[in-house]
Formats: C-alpha cells, structure tokens, sequence
C-alpha cells in the first residue's frame, strides 16, 4: 500500500468526512456527577479508551442516572463506533464493543460511525496506523490546552482499496475478531477478580 505519491490502479484517497460521520460527544450538565454505582447507561471517559483495541464495560467504569442521560441522550455510541479522543491524553483510539452499546460520550472524545466503502475495522487501523506515524499528533492545535479539532479530523486521507480487497481483508479479521474479543474480555475478567482479591487481603 502506498501512502503518499501514486496510488496502485483501483486505489484512491477520500476524506474521512466522505466515508463516515463525525459527531462529538457532550459535557455533562453542571451539577451533574458521575456515580460509582452502575445504571443503565455508562458514561465513556478518555481514561476509557485505547487499553485495547475493543472499548468494553469495565468495573472500572462510571455511570450517569436516567435525568442526565434524557438532556444528552443524543450523544450516545453504537456498537463498532471508532472513538477517538481529542483533549487530555490525545489520539487514543479504540472500538466500540457491544457491551456498551448505547453508551455515552464524553465531550474529549469524538465518534466515527455509519461507515462506508471500506469497514470500520479498516478505517479502526488505518487511523491506528495514521496515530503510529505522528499524522494525527500534527493535527492538535493549542499550547496551553491541545486539542485535536473535529474539522482537522474531518479532514484527514484515508486510503480507500477496491471492494475484493476489502471483503479480503474484513474476512481475515472475521477470523481473528472473535478470538481478539474473547481475550480481551477473558483479560478484564482475570483483572477484575484480582482486584477483588487483593481488596479482601487488605480488608
């Protein structure tokens, strides 16, 4: 694959605003404050995000009530949604997996969703890729606060490949998804229970 100069035949650039949406999330209401406790709706925070590939309920996780989520219910994700977070710790990526399906979104982060022409596991490592090479880091403006702003995201190239070799690529990964996925969740199990361990030794 060629990122720069001639493309190979039946290959071309679009921006990422042409191949999906980009939506932010949204700052809670004033007064409002996370809770421990769980509900029905997790609140993703940038600390939340790119530990692994699959974004995935944790007991590490905060929640918002019902009141909070009706006035930012709008500003929610979906199941393979690409997040990427924009201030604080900036650039972190990661998919969203379906344990928080219909979760919502701090106002650091954007979402990239309704994904077409290629997949959003393509467009989840050619942005992986993009973050590798420094190509994102050269988007953030600011000095006293960086920011990575939603046009500049908007903005960015994505190398688009013929349909055979996407459906190529997408049957590879169909393959590894489950097993990348039962890790991960197999992971966060494990940690989760030493944490409860070491809670009781110390108690």
């Amino acid at each position: 694959m060629y990122l720069s100069g001639d493309l190979p035949k039946g290959w071309r650039k679009q921006r990422l605003d042409s191949i999906c949406t980009v939506k932010g999330g949204k700052r809670l209401p004033a007064d409002t404050e996370l809770l421990n406790s769980p509900t029905d709706h997790p609140y993703i925070r940038v600390r939340d995000v790119g530990a692994s590939r699959y974004i995935c309920l944790t007991d590490q996780f905060q929640y918002i009530d019902e009141e909070t989520h009706q006035a930012i219910s709008r500003y929610i994700v979906n199941t393979d949604d690409i997040i990427i977070s924009v201030v604080g710790t900036i650039g972190l990526i990661g998919k969203i997996h379906s344990t928080l399906n219909k979760a919502n979104l701090t106002e650091n982060c954007v979402k990239l969703t309704d994904v077409v022409d290629i997949t959003p596991d393509y467009l989840y490592y050619t942005l992986c890729m993009k973050k590798n090479n420094k190509e994102i880091d050269l988007l953030t403006v600011g000095a006293v606060q960086a920011k990575l702003p939603m046009y500049n995201i908007q903005s960015i190239d994505i190398v688009i490949p013929p349909k055979d070799s996407i459906s190529s690529f997408q049957g590879r990964m169909d393959i590894l998804n489950s097993q990348i996925e039962a890790n991960t969740l197999e992971i966060q199990r494990l940690t989760e229970l030493g944490n409860v361990l070491l809670a009781k030794l110390s108690g």
